[in-house]
């Protein structure tokens, strides 16, 4: 069972994957029509899935307006009660089908309205707090932000506010390049180990998000990683230094992180053909430690496949 389940018109499909990933890494589990399995009857996955789901995002646009499927999907979540609605820009909320129209719809890039609506489900942290006429997600802020802006956020001057998130962000920035030095370590680290067979499970916490798998227990991540050793004779991957590692806008445990690091690969099959893959891959590591607490594999799972949800 996911968390939530996304509907949406296969000219936007692109916008619904970012939307998956993003959802992704706030900790939630997502289900989209991508994860049907070959001779698998369409209809009834359909409804296996948005049956149990927590949340039904429902993705308007001018041609989901016209999906017989949408339009159903759309309904049974309306009547469960786990509705939440989004429209692309060019589409107004009066061009939404009945009784879709008369339901707000926010726009497809108000991540942040969307987040208020996955909070009043209980899937995200809720509460927010004002800074001048934005509006910051609380959720979302970093550690640093959080103790600042929780503090602040009664004092009568504006410009008080205005300056300390100034100094904030200041504070911020110089604590990012101490994050992606230690992104490229601990991502050594792991890759080191995986090169030689991965003999423990030191270097994760108890639970890890590996791929589209979702949570999983340590021990049973590293299984799942050692059965590489039964496609591959040999692993060879090194974090791509030319590379600076990209930090993901994700809140992990408070101070955690997520960053995305260039990797390179050269897999020996059983016959000792070598193939070299470069590919981006994600390390989430845990707040106040080197240990793992997730592990992606961008656009492609070239280290490990997709398996359906239970």
């Amino acid at each position: 069972m996911a968390d939530v389940f996304i509907s949406y018109s296969k000219s936007h499909i692109q916008f619904t994957r970012s939307l998956a990933t993003e959802l992704e890494a706030k900790g939630l589990t997502v289900w989209w029509d991508t994860d049907i399995l070959a001779g698998e009857s369409f209809r009834d996955r359909i409804i296996e899935e948005l049956k149990p789901c927590k949340v039904a995002i429902i993705i308007w646009t001018r041609d989901s307006v016209r999906s017989s499927y949408v339009l159903s999907e759309a309904e049974r979540a309306r009547i469960a009660g786990k509705l939440i609605q989004l429209r692309t820009a060019d589409l107004k909320p009066s061009e939404l089908p009945p009784p879709f129209d008369t339901i707000h719809a926010s726009l497809t890039d108000d991540y942040e309205a969307m987040y208020r609506a996955l909070a009043k489900f209980g899937l995200l942290p809720g509460g927010a707090v004002a800074l001048g006429s934005q509006l910051l997600s609380y959720e979302k802020a970093p550690h640093a932000f959080r103790w600042l802006t929780v503090r602040t956020v009664a004092a009568p001057a504006l410009g008080v506010l205005i300056v300390i998130g100034v100094l904030t962000k200041g504070m911020l920035d110089r604590a990012a390049p101490s994050k992606e030095k230690q992104a490229i370590e601990v991502a050594k680290q792991f890759f080191d180990d995986l090169n030689t067979g991965l003999h423990d499970s030191s270097r994760f916490d108890s639970d890890v998000r590996l791929g589209r798998r979702g949570l999983m227990p340590k021990i049973e991540v590293v299984n799942e990683l050692r059965k590489l050793s039964q496609i591959y004779n040999r692993i060879n991957c090194r974090v791509d230094s030319s590379s600076p590692p990209m930090l993901k806008n994700t809140e992990v445990a408070n101070s955690g992180f997520r960053a995305k690091i260039f990797v390179d690969c050269d897999f020996t099959d059983k016959s000792d053909m070598v193939t070299t893959r470069r590919f981006p891959f994600e390390i989430e590591v845990t707040a106040g430690t080197s240990l793992i607490s997730g592990l992606w594999h961008s656009d492609e799972m070239v280290l490990w496949e997709p398996r359906r949800r239970d």
